[in-house]
């Protein structure tokens, strides 16, 4: 879900990991066993519309691939600096639309 691996970059680092990359791959490989377990409930339920969803997996499938290709080229603390800063702005956001927005 959303934020989820943010939080698991964190969580990792908490562990003790440090290389990022390593980090990355197994956070893209957990999240995708959750998002495996999501897509199976949904489609039991009888909730996919599969045309969009063929096309929505072909996107994430380019993405992870192009992703670790690219992250692998951009230094570690790039890498750091990109997720800190995600997770900021995705709270601030989030803050702003709880207690702002409405």
């Amino acid at each position: 879900g959303a934020g989820i691996g943010i939080l698991m970059l964190a969580a990792f680092s908490w562990m003790g990991l440090q290389d990022i990359h390593e980090m990355n791959a197994l956070k893209t490989m957990l999240g995708s066993l959750i998002n495996m377990t999501a897509s199976l409930f949904f489609a039991v339920s009888g909730l996919v519309d599969w045309p969009r969803a063929g096309v929505m997996t072909l996107g994430a499938i380019a993405g992870y691939y192009l992703g670790s290709r690219f992250s692998q080229a951009i230094p570690q603390i790039a890498i750091r600096r990109l997720v800190a800063g995600i997770g900021l702005f995705l709270s601030a956001a989030t803050f702003y639309k709880e207690f702002y927005a409405r």
